[in-house]
């Protein structure tokens, strides 16, 4: 018996659209007829074949999210990870900047979203790119300082904000049992002596001083040693920049599933926790003593 399922992802994974049989009973099989996915989009966009330059034609979910659970508590989507933390961190800078929250500001408040994060990175869109780089140079330009942008790095703090694994109650051995992210425990600090998390004891002190003005409760994830350890974008920015780092997410089941789950207090945390530290961090930096 075959214990392990082993898809051939040349041979196995290609989706089903249509059987023959249909095509032909509709008037299919005709040598200058296009292919019936390209008539499908073309049907969708209003265009001809002729308009259709160049694309990308990726299959993904289009069921909606929905709550769901026996006490309402889950939150069932496609692509949570890394969506979660992309909706909550641009909601949360928006709230930072009411009622004048940027005026006596003087850091500057920055989301940056990548693609490509799950396959590398390496892309002019993809974070080990130097978008982000670029950007911070042109913002720290001064005419007082030609050092301003080094000056400005070790003095600014990131979030790497993605997805964490929460433990499974079927697979629990899998986690190292002092450091489990659990569902509604709170937003979760990962930690991996092997830098494949970029969060160091200050970078995770500073965070937990946030957490604590915004009351919004925090756990730690470490990896069992005798399992190997994901990693995010978080060490690859940290090194380009010289910048320090903390990385952190909010707990889930079924990672990179086509469907994914997570709980709904999770939302309003990852919103508060970074609404917080959009508007505290200068105060809480220049309160600790390193």
């Amino acid at each position: 018996m075959n214990e392990k399922f082993c898809p051939n992802k040349e041979t196995h994974l290609q989706p089903v659209l249509a059987t023959t049989v249909q095509e032909q009973l509709q008037g299919g099989e005709e040598k200058d007829k296009m292919p019936l996915l390209f008539t499908l989009i073309c049907n969708e966009l209003g265009v001809s074949r002729e308009d259709i330059l160049s694309y990308d034609l990726c299959l993904a979910d289009t069921q909606p999210a929905v709550i769901g659970g026996a006490l309402n508590e889950f939150l069932f989507s496609p692509r949570l990870d890394n969506l979660l933390n992309t909706y909550t961190a641009v909601e949360a800078l928006i709230e930072s900047c009411e009622n004048d929250g940027l005026r006596e500001d003087p850091n500057i408040r920055m989301v940056s979203l990548f693609d490509n994060e799950e396959v590398g990175s390496e892309s002019a869109q993809g974070a080990a790119s130097s978008l982000q780089e670029w950007i911070l140079r042109r913002l720290s330009v001064s005419s007082g300082s030609l050092t301003a942008f080094e000056e400005a790095m070790p003095k600014s703090y990131m979030l790497s904000a993605d997805q964490a694994h929460a433990v499974h109650p079927n697979y629990s051995e899998k986690h190292e049992d002092n450091h489990r992210a659990e569902l509604h425990k709170g937003i979760v600090i990962k930690i991996n002596s092997n830098q494949r998390y970029a969060t160091t004891a200050i970078t995770s002190a500073i965070l937990k001083e946030v957490g604590k003005r915004a009351q919004v409760p925090l756990q730690e994830f470490v990896v069992r040693n005798d399992s190997p350890c994901g990693s995010t974008i978080g060490p690859i920015m940290a090194a380009k920049l010289g910048m320090p780092t903390a990385d952190i997410g909010a707990p889930q089941l079924s990672m990179h599933s086509i469907r994914e789950m997570c709980c709904t207090t999770s939302v309003m945390q990852c919103i508060m926790l970074y609404k917080e530290y959009f508007k505290s961090y200068p105060s809480v930096y220049a309160s600790l003593n390193f």
